[in-house]
């Protein structure tokens, strides 16, 4: 059996990534979603990167190009950037000497933007890329069998058999960096080593595959820190609530709402992983699918929750006194929905109801 620690799927980073940022919306299945996960410095108008040589730093000297080369093959298919390849940049790399240079100083970086009109460049180095073994002598009891006085098949003793116990363990580790080639300043770094292991006698993967699957991870969980990805995340808790008002940092939570309340809030929380997605929020009658009124928004991951106003006159005029339902979309079906009343409002003790027989 193949146990692996901090390893992800290859073939699900794949499909991920490979997805690019250029496809639809995503859905949601059993309280998941499918969003864009954008890197914390990227800008819409950051197009063009170039992908150094990533040096070697290890006894694999060709450990470094190959998970540089992959990281530029994904980048190119994912659509996020314009990506500038080893193959584009022979000549410069040949004749600055920097087929091994790993992470490149600010002189150089700038020099190389305005050379080939590149907005930044991703260079790194590859410090781990091993895989060891350890072999343990343990013994399993296999049991003797005899007969009882009535004959039956009994187990009379045990008998110790001497075996061979595997454990193989990889370990690859880049350091990657992102430098803006206007002002030669790193502007994201990536170090998130990959571990993953195999045991038993004999482990059911070989050491050379259990190493290649740690560089595929390595190399998936570089293209996240990097380049706008799909991902699948969890939605946690009371994802849609209303409230009439905010106070003292404080949600004053109603799920009866009067028309004296000329306006309420559906209050929206969403994960930070749904940074500068796009959601939209619709309002129906419970049980119907016209759409009363929407909002579209742009979640922002420095708000745990946020509300959006919608006007109490405006729904009663379209829809009346009863039930209500709120829908959160990021796609063609909902995602979350919540339940509230607009109820009308209760006459004042001791005056009549409007109507009533005048004795």
């Amino acid at each position: 059996m193949v146990r692996n620690r901090r390893v992800t799927s290859w073939l699900t980073w794949c499909a991920a990534i490979l997805l690019g940022a250029g496809c639809g919306d995503g859905g949601s299945s059993k309280g998941r979603i499918v969003v864009y996960q954008y890197p914390d410095f990227y800008q819409p108008d950051l197009k063009r990167v170039a992908v150094l040589p990533f040096a070697s730093r290890t006894p694999d000297r060709s450990a470094g190009p190959r998970i540089s080369d992959k990281v530029s093959a994904i980048l190119t298919n994912n659509r996020t950037y314009e990506v500038y390849t080893r193959q584009n940049l022979a000549d410069l790399l040949a004749e600055k000497d920097l087929a091994d240079a790993g992470i490149i100083d600010a002189d150089t970086a700038m020099e190389i933007g305005r050379l080939k009109s590149v907005q930044a460049l991703i260079c790194g180095v590859c410090n781990r890329y091993e895989a060891v073994s350890r072999t343990e002598q343990r013994v399993h009891n296999v049991p003797i069998w005899g007969q009882d006085e009535r004959g039956r098949q009994v187990i009379v003793g045990f008998r110790p058999v001497p075996y061979t116990w595997l454990r193989y363990d990889a370990f690859v580790e880049c350091q990657v960096v992102v430098i803006d080639t206007q002002t030669g300043l790193q502007i994201a770094a990536v170090h998130d080593p990959t571990t993953a292991w195999a045991e038993g006698s004999p482990p059911q993967v070989s050491m050379p595959d259990l190493l290649r699957r740690a560089e595929e991870d390595q190399v998936a969980r570089i293209v996240q820190a990097i380049a706008v990805v799909r991902q699948e995340i969890k939605l946690k808790g009371d994802v849609l609530r209303t409230a009439t008002g905010l106070y003292d940092q404080k949600w004053d939570w109603q799920k009866k709402i009067t028309p004296e309340q000329r306006e309420f809030f559906v209050v929206v929380r969403l994960p930070p992983e749904a940074d500068r997605n796009r959601f939209r929020i619709a309002i129906v009658r419970k049980g119907q699918r016209e759409d009363l009124a929407e909002q579209a928004l742009v979640w922002d991951k420095q708000h745990e929750r946020f509300g959006y106003g919608f006007e109490t006159a405006t729904l009663v005029e379209r829809g009346g006194f009863g039930d209500y339902e709120a829908k959160l979309y990021s796609g063609p079906e909902p995602i979350a929905r919540y339940g509230f009343s607009i109820v009308e409002p209760q006459p004042e003790k001791g005056k009549k109801r409007r109507g009533a027989d005048e004795e």
